[in-house]
């Protein structure tokens, strides 16, 4: 008896996960995923997940598509080009909702918002404060993001801006000057080619708010496949855990869609995620998870710069009814 209740177990169990793994590829969604940028490994969770199977795991046939120079990602979700994207910061989701686009932030991928500001040793810039007043190179997009939090708490101005083309040579020839960049890449390009060390300022650490690798998704997409959605952020999730641990099978996807992503760059990105805390926070919030204080901090600093309506309800714009 012990051997046939054994065998018809083993059946049994072995039945229930071919219909599991039917259901599963019937049921497959197509969703395209827009990333902030060219892949890299500050995008390695979502490529984890992707190389793991987690997507199609629970569901969803993931295709991800890269951002880069030139590409509008608001424009794309808006038109249905894109099912979801990664906003660089939280100010995204704002002004989709203002536009009148109902959206919200359903994860996040970093705590800790990776924008640094960085200058040149033995110029007298010592603090952020010290920059007030000097030329600043930052992108068009920064003007409406961490711009104003600068301007706010530090008393920058709008006279300080230079155009920022995304390269290191203007501000590796001025040694007074002052760019935007990420606290994972230009630091260590400026490193490897000049063997110097960039002056940092991260500016989380100044009190910026604001948090990174934002996950905005359309109203409608909640509402009709909340399934997906609850897909994504799930093994998006767990796509970062095992990242963080051990990068392997991410990285042929991402040089494989960006093969500008050499082993020393790869380390580096990695080695200052974990240093800075940039995806796991250190303050209590798992991975990928939100808090209304933060949120609403964000939107207070965007009220007095003019951007927002006081009294904004944040829970208009993120949502964590997926991460529980």
């Amino acid at each position: 008896m012990k051997v046939v209740g054994t065998h018809r177990a083993r059946s049994l169990v072995a039945a229930l996960l071919a219909g599991l793994t039917a259901t599963a590829v019937q049921a497959q969604d197509k969703l395209t995923f827009l990333t902030s940028w060219r892949a890299q490994s500050e995008h390695g969770g979502y490529y984890q997940a992707l190389a793991k199977g987690y997507y199609k795991a629970c569901g969803l046939d993931l295709n991800i598509r890269q951002g880069g120079p030139g590409v509008d990602p608001k424009q794309l979700l808006v038109t249905g080009a894109v099912d979801m994207l990664m906003a660089s910061y939280s100010d995204t989701v704002f002004q989709l909702v203002q536009a009148g686009f109902p959206a919200k932030a359903v994860m996040v991928g970093f705590q800790r918002n990776p924008q640094i500001l960085m200058t040149h040793e033995g110029n007298g810039i010592d603090k952020l404060e010290d920059m007030k007043g000097k030329p600043i190179m930052i992108a068009t997009g920064s003007r409406t993001t961490f711009w104003p939090f600068l301007r706010a708490k530090y008393g920058f101005t709008d006279t300080q801006i230079r155009p920022y083309s995304g390269q290191i040579g203007p501000w590796m020839a001025d040694t007074g000057a002052i760019q935007q960049g990420l606290v994972t890449n230009e630091p260590f390009r400026v490193k490897k080619e000049t063997g110097k060390s960039p002056k940092v300022f991260l500016l989380s650490h100044g009190g910026y708010q604001s948090y990174g690798s934002v996950i905005v998704v359309p109203q409608a997409l909640i509402d009709g496949k909340p399934q997906l959605v609850q897909c994504f952020v799930s093994a998006s999730r767990k796509g970062w855990s095992e990242f963080l641990a051990d990068p392997s099978a991410a990285l042929p996807l991402i040089r494989k869609d960006n093969p500008d992503n050499p082993d020393d760059l790869v380390a580096n990105t990695l080695q200052v995620l974990k240093a800075e805390k940039i995806v796991e926070g250190g303050d209590g919030v798992p991975i990928g998870g939100m808090t209304e204080t933060r949120w609403k901090a964000h939107a207070e600093m965007l009220a007095e710069a003019g951007l927002l309506p006081a009294g904004f309800d944040v829970k208009q714009v993120y949502t964590t009814q997926f991460l529980r």
